[in-house]
């Protein structure tokens, strides 16, 4: 990955940490109310830190300022070191580290000589460490961040705790050790779950694995970063991350794809004018067009990348973009630009290799530093050769008396040196131990089990497979039972299962989430291991005189890297549980292509932009008045690579990322149009939209939906799908009130496909009913489903629903739906979804022919429209 971005996403993941220490002045004056003016400019500080750091910064130096009148006293110390702590994170936004450095030391002399081990103070020896590292200076930064976990660990601040881990992850990087790197990003993850320190984890994991030229992984945690994006509704992060996608295929010469998902990054960015990391989007973009040999092109987008940066003062962020500058301008025989990018190039790869080497020198300090050692004793030995020649042109007495001294002062530093050491090895120690053991449980980690995996593959030639066991229920588990005896309740189970499977060291790789291995593939004997396993857990475990029932799902997985095995395992698990069984084994072919997943989402936001995404409208058949009256829109998507993409295919994926919404918004946008524009034309129709069942439960979608339908002029209907509210009823009810008190219609889609609750039919203020079309197709030939079809029709009408049946394929059914007294038809029988100008020639054809002609008898005709219409 460029460094460019490598850079623009670390600046995300402090940006995130930043928010952290909210209450760090709550708790550090909570034994004296500070003057409002002073709370006024803290918060201030605080709420401009990511979106305006210059103003962060003048808001900081107003506390700073208003704390200084305060009288003497230890409120008035924590307020001056809160109003530094605050200008020292503005400072570094700013970019500006060698200025945030002697402030944040600044903060810490506030605090006195020696400082209580409180948040704040932890809070400010990470900026601190935070600006060392920017500054080169890995081992100050290293050392700082270790003081800081300590005190975090100390006061059981364990979200700051994966902040630190992150931070000395970033040292790894830095010195370019991406699997160490990697291993402190997952454990960080795993210390503490939480949206943002997630997502800025499982993007810094997405560049680390692209330095390790594992394509797939990084795609996968660049996925999970821009789920959680989405989630947020965080557009410009979700920018960010789409560009970091679009540099690795790049890489990886899928320079089309790249290109969408740059114009999907530009889309969620909206105008990124002014920004400084939209340069590096238009840097990819040069990557790209070059990688197809258009240099002109390429040419123009590299020039954005460095508007208006001096080429001699660029930083590590550009290194890449000045590479492919280079090649540029030299297919273009411009020898003076590349010649000027090429030492831009050599500047920042000098200087990276050096940065990378301070970072490796830190990291092997840290460790041992016994290299350092050996240098002092031989300077020392040097210096005392010296001294005795010195020594012997004088008296013999004062010769023994300084020899005695010399070895004094040697044995002393030997002894200072091993003591180095010492604390170097319990500083390590320390760090491993949080790295590879859960702190609450004392269970092994994740990355623990992968570091046994690998040991063991290297020692035996047995296939290891993976076995995840997760826990059914386990947040309402710990919710229940607290923190505490949630912890108990995990250390149990795995006890059981050392105990009665006998197998060694179980994992805790999540909250609920088990892992093991065993040696073997065979696919029975892993059957009869799992059922084993669930055997084991018959009995209840007893925790503080409660009996807790455990009831496991469990996936398996073998693959040559244990991390993708362990990987497998657990979307096995997810496998099982859609497939409603308890056990599972990783079905490659089920899950696809994560990268093919991936560029679907690009490629979707890209198409609802270019055009490639449509709605067609099919019409639906009063039968009652013979006429087209309503229509339901359908999504259509021609991808100019892939053809045809179906809505089952992408809806789905839409649905689980998050972008869902962005498309039911263009969806929405679209119909409303359709709408006024068929009013103009003289059919005054009702249009259906479908809404998502991931969606009827939003607040936000609802009003959004609200504000977009208030352009048509009535006559919209949203479809939502019977089981839509299963999850969140009241709240889903709230939003169908609001719907219908606004005049939207509402909808049952495929009614009787899932499971319904008449309760939820009564209560819901629905107009219309759709009976799905698996009770259509056979209703000619089936007396059951003619009786199923009349009861159906009957409850409706007398809950005062109109009744729409599906798929009417024959004139057979569509006779025997209006004799049963079914109010509207839809189906291909009477013509397929056509596009708004088809669909409104359809219509104008409809009238033209007059009732007599749409009668139950008379359907052929309606599919004999000159085709130049259709």
């Amino acid at each position: 990955m460029p460094t460019a971005l490598t850079g623009i996403f670390l600046l995300v993941a402090i940006c995130m940490s930043v928010a952290i220490p909210s209450q760090a002045i709550a708790q550090e004056t909570a034994s004296t109310v500070l003057p409002s003016p002073f709370d006024t400019a803290v918060s201030e500080a605080r709420s401009n830190m990511m979106a305006s750091p210059p103003d962060a910064l003048a808001a900081a130096e107003r506390a700073a300022g208003i704390a200084a009148e305060f009288p003497e006293g230890h409120d008035r110390n924590t307020a001056l070191a809160t109003a530094s702590w605050l200008q020292s994170e503005a400072l570094t936004r700013l970019g500006r580290p060698a200025e945030a450095g002697p402030v944040a030391r600044t903060a810490l002399e506030q605090l006195g000589e020696d400082p209580e081990a409180t948040k704040l103070y932890a809070d400010i020896l990470l900026s601190l460490g935070r600006t060392e590292k920017l500054l080169g200076r890995h081992g100050d930064a290293l050392e700082i961040y270790q003081q800081a976990y300590g005190v975090y660990q100390e006061i059981g601040e364990t979200r700051s705790e994966s902040i630190v881990l992150q931070s000395i992850g970033s040292i790894y990087n830095d010195a370019r050790q991406f699997e160490r790197a990697a291993e402190y990003f997952l454990d960080a993850t795993e210390r503490f779950q939480d949206p943002s320190l997630d997502l800025a984890a499982f993007n810094n994991l997405g560049n680390a694995y692209t330095e390790l030229r594992q394509y797939d992984e990084a795609l996968t945690y660049y996925n999970r970063a821009l789920a959680i994006a989405a989630e947020m509704n965080a557009a410009m992060l979700e920018a960010r991350i789409l560009n970091n996608i679009a540099s690795l295929q790049v890489a990886h010469g899928e320079y089309n794809a790249a290109d969408m998902s740059l114009d999907a990054a530009f889309a969620r960015a909206g105008d990124p004018s002014g920004a400084e990391w939209a340069r590096f989007m238009w840097g990819v973009r040069a990557q790209a067009a070059h990688g197809r040999g258009e240099e002109v092109r390429a040419r123009n987008f590299m020039e954005r990348t460095f508007e208006g940066v001096p080429l001699d003062q660029t930083n590590q962020h550009f290194t890449e973009f000045h590479g492919t500058a280079v090649e540029i301008f030299i297919a273009l025989e411009d020898w003076e630009s590349a010649l000027a990018h090429l030492q831009a190039f050599k500047r920042l790869e000098d200087e990276g290799r050096e940065f990378a080497a301070s970072a490796n020198a830190a990291l092997v300090g840290a460790q041992f530093d016994f290299a350092e050692q050996e240098i002092q004793i031989q300077e020392l030995r040097a210096a005392g050769l010296e001294n005795a020649l010195q020594l012997a042109r004088t008296q013999a007495r004062q010769r023994q008396f300084v020899a005695a001294g010399i070895a004094a002062l040697f044995v002393l530093l030997l002894l200072v040196a091993w003591l180095r050491v010492r604390v170097a090895r319990e500083r390590q120690r320390a760090l491993e131990q949080a790295l590879y053991t859960d702190s609450a449980t004392g269970l092994p980690t994740r990355s623990a089990l992968i570091r046994q995996l690998r040991e063991k593959e290297k020692s035996s030639d047995t296939v290891l497979t993976v076995v995840a066991i997760e826990l059914d229920r386990h947040t309402h588990l710990e919710g229940v039972l607290g923190f505490k005896n949630f912890a108990e309740l995990q250390a149990a189970i795995a006890r059981r299962l050392s105990e009665e499977g006998d197998y060694d060291d179980v994992a805790l790789v999540s909250p609920g989430l088990f892992a093991l291995y065993v040696e073997s593939d065979d696919e029975h004997r892993l059957r009869d291991e799992a059922e084993l396993i669930r055997n084991y857990f018959t009995q209840p475990i007893r925790l503080d005189n409660l009996d807790i029932d455990v009831a496991m799902t469990i996936g398996m997985a073998s693959d040559e890297d244990p991390e993708t095995g362990l990987k497998n395992a657990i979307i096995a698990i997810q496998q099982a549980r859609a497939a409603h069984t308890s056990l599972a084994g990783f079905d490659a072919v089920a899950y696809g292509d994560p990268s093919e997943n991936l560029t679907t989402m690009s490629r979707m936001l890209a198409a609802m932009e270019n055009g490639d995404m449509a709605l067609h409208y099919q019409p639906k058949l009063n039968l009652r008045k013979g006429q087209y009256l309503a229509a339901e829109s359908l999504c259509r998507w021609t991808d100019p690579e892939r053809g045809f993409i179906p809505p089952d295919t992408f809806i789905p994926q839409a649905e689980e990322t998050g972008h869902i919404r962005a498309f039911t918004e263009w969806a929405l946008n679209e119909v409303v149009e359709a709408r006024i524009a068929l009013k103009k034309a003289g059919h005054d129709i009702d249009l259906a939209v479908n809404i998502s069942g991931a969606l009827v439960a939003d607040i936000g979608f609802a009003r959004k939906a609200l504000d977009i339908v208030e352009r048509a002029p009535g006559g919209i209907v949203f479809e939502v799908t019977e089981t839509a509210m299963m999850h969140d009823a009241e709240r889903a009810l709230e939003n169908f009130d609001r719907w219908a008190d606004a005049g939207v219609k509402i909808g049952i889609d495929d009614y009787g496909s899932g499971f319904s609750s008449l309760a939820y039919l009564k209560r819901l203020p629905s107009s219309e009913l759709k009976l799905d079309r698996m009770f259509i197709t056979n209703i000619a030939g089936s007396e059951r489903d003619r009786t199923l079809v009349k009861s159906t029709i009957d409850l409706a009408h007398n809950l005062g629903l109109q009744i729409t049946a599906e798929g009417v394929e024959t004139e057979e059914a569509l006779a025997l739906l209006k004799l049963l007294g079914c109010d509207w038809a839809q189906g291909y029988l009477m013509t397929k979804a056509l596009p708004l100008d088809d669909f409104s020639a359809f219509l104008d054809w409809s009238h033209t022919v007059g009732e007599r002609e749409i009668g139950p008898a008379r359907t052929r005709p309606l599919r004999e429209i000159p085709q130049g219409r259709r």
